[in-house]
């Protein structure tokens, strides 16, 4: 029997999920196929996509797979963000591996204070993975950036202050991030970019240290497939750093 995955969101086709999973299956030598689709409205498409056994959930979608869950693990229910859906007799088990994917991503990063730019489903998740640094929040919404600040314990900070925290972590899009950043400005330390297009990088090159939002990406995506092999978020796939070599050999190939 073939297994039918999916990632969703609007926009869409940009997306590089279908190709690390895709890879993944391979690599297992699974019997799945790993579709993309634009979708708006989470419940709709579901209600016309019978047999589908997993989901990739990303913007703007995030909210309302946290709704849909009829049951959610620890760190979707902190974060109030669901990335990952996986079907069940009762319906849909809701996930959050972004967490995940963002402490793998700062694992070579060394830090105290940690700022968010951002005030969405992907900023919760970062105030969520962070928790116990010296958290700051940034966003232009002014009223959410308070909010969330109240809710993880963190500060919110003008822009210029939460650019020198030793971690940033930008949830914003990068053409929006690129254009807050000069490029003569020099920032002490590294940025973590949740967006991994061109403006992003361009970004990061005004910061001490910087890693791509691929980094965030794969390790999400591997908390997926953790997750819908039945194995569990904590545990590893089956030959797991060969496998995400061939991941990473796949997305250079892809450029």
């Amino acid at each position: 029997m073939t297994n039918h995955y999916a990632v969703l969101g609007s926009p869409i086709s940009h997306s590089k999920s279908p190709l690390i999973h895709r890879t993944i299956f391979e690599h297992l030598k699974l019997n799945a196929v790993y579709t993309s689709h634009d979708v708006v409205d989470l419940s709709e498409f579901l209600d016309s996509n019978a047999g589908l056994s997993g989901l990739s959930i990303t913007m703007p979608l995030k909210d309302q797979a946290f709704a849909i869950a009829s049951e959610r693990d620890y760190w979707a229910q902190f974060s109030e963000s669901v990335n990952t859906l996986k079907k069940t007799e009762s319906g849909w088990a809701g996930y959050n591996t972004d967490v995940f994917g963002l402490r793998q991503a700062a694992s070579q990063v060394i830090f105290r204070s940690v700022a968010i730019l951002g005030t969405g489903a992907t900023a919760r998740s970062a105030l969520a993975a962070f928790q116990g640094s010296n958290l700051m929040v940034w966003g232009r919404d002014q009223d959410s950036a308070k909010e969330l600040s109240k809710r993880f314990d963190a500060s919110n900070q003008e822009l210029m202050a939460a650019l020198s925290a030793d971690l940033v972590v930008s949830t914003i899009p990068g053409v929006a991030l690129s254009d807050l950043i000069s490029t003569s400005s020099k920032h002490p330390g590294a940025l973590i970019s949740a967006d991994y297009g061109t403006d992003a990088h361009q970004a990061g090159e005004s910061f001490e240290a910087f890693v791509s939002g691929l980094e965030m990406l794969i390790w999400q995506a591997i908390g997926q497939q953790r997750i819908f092999s039945g194995l569990g978020l904590n545990a590893p796939l089956p030959g797991e750093e060969i496998l995400i070599e061939a991941v990473r050999r796949a997305i250079d190939m892809a450029k």
